[in-house]
């Protein structure tokens, strides 16, 4: 794989030893690896458990709830609107799919695409053609917006699921990123595929499909336009990701790209349930509707701690996949109150 020769994995083997209670000596492995693309670094450590689905904790999510703003009785009536110019009738639908403006602006122009009318859905009923519809309105909406606003152009699609993933309701959902700025992880990935295509006069995302799949270590599968392999510096737990070929960036999906994504993402939530888990996040990442040379569409998925009762994570997809904190305080206000308790 000549070609490929410029993506190297690099890793460390640490070996972590201390002794135990009754005196012996025992040691314990932690890996070190660093991400091919950013220089990055995360850890594989022997030990760490992610606790699995409690049956009972999902009970009380899977009855009817009346102040759910995304259920069939209450969705027309309590979510915002797109504004006209962006679209008339102020909502986009197609199959179970409804997609309109976020009320928190997570981005300049957030959006929400609630999957289906159930207000809750097992992992293995994110089927393919829930998916299918949610991802075609969502790239219909960054359609019209960028029509509509050209400096919008850094875009993703992301879900979190249930509330150990960051998610604020239960009734699945995914949220569509659309901004003048991108995020930290984005803006990182941009630079680095910059200097990549500038050296090499090639795609990072092709080189390193072509070189997984030649390894083999890493390689799932190859489905349509999509790739499948798993990361290896991950950002979470069961990370995977996907690399749609030829696509830079979500306005250039096609019908058969989007199945295609689908029918994956469909595939590893199946997965992720049989192994006992039940919340995940998802990020859906875009090149530059400006410039995005050599970029290629990719996605990636991790597992979060399954659902526990009265349990909520703070760290949603842009915190855990697009190293990008989000809080609801000014740091000048906290000063502020905080000025009393130092006497101030």
């Amino acid at each position: 794989m000549k070609e490929t020769s410029t993506i190297a994995f690099h890793s460390d083997r640490v070996p972590a030893r201390f002794l135990l209670p009754d005196g012996s000596q025992t040691t314990k492995s932690l890996q070190v690896r660093f991400d091919p693309l950013l220089g990055t670094s995360s850890r594989i450590a022997e030990g760490v458990i992610l606790p699995k689905a409690d049956e009972q904790a999902l009970t009380p999510l899977q009855a009817a709830d009346a102040n759910c703003p995304f259920c069939p009785d209450r969705i027309s009536r309590v979510t915002p609107k797109m504004l006209r110019s962006i679209h008339k009738d102020g909502r986009l639908e197609r199959g179970e799919s409804v997609l309109f403006p976020n009320l928190v602006p997570y981005s300049q122009y957030a959006a929400v695409a609630v999957f289906s009318s159930r207000h809750w859905l097992p992992l293995n009923e994110f089927t393919p053609q829930r998916l299918s519809d949610s991802l075609s309105v969502a790239v219909e909406y960054v359609r019209r917006v960028h029509s509509v606003d050209p400096s919008a152009q850094h875009c993703s699609y992301n879900i979190n699921y249930l509330y150990p993933s960051g998610g604020s309701l239960p009734h699945p959902h995914a949220q569509v990123y659309l901004d003048r700025h991108p995020t930290t992880l984005m803006r990182l990935q941009a630079d680095a595929n910059s200097a990549y295509w500038t050296a090499h006069r090639r795609s990072y995302w092709e080189d390193l499909v072509k070189v997984e799949e030649a390894r083999g270590e890493r390689f799932i599968a190859r489905a349509g336009s999509t790739t499948w392999i798993t990361a290896f510096a991950p950002l979470g737990f069961n990370e995977v990701q996907a690399v749609v070929s030829g696509c830079e960036t979500l306005l250039d999906l096609t019908d058969e790209d989007l199945n295609a994504l689908s029918v994956g993402i469909s595939r590893v939530l199946r997965w992720y349930e049989s192994i006992g888990y039940n919340s995940f996040n998802l990020a859906l990442y875009s090149g530059s509707l400006k410039d995005s040379s050599g970029w290629r569409v990719h996605l990636s998925m991790i597992t979060r701690t399954a659902m526990l009762p009265y349990y909520r994570s703070d760290a949603m997809h842009l915190e855990r996949l697009h190293w990008e904190a989000t809080v609801d305080r000014l740091p000048e206000e906290i000063a502020a109150d905080l000025r009393d308790f130092f006497g101030g």
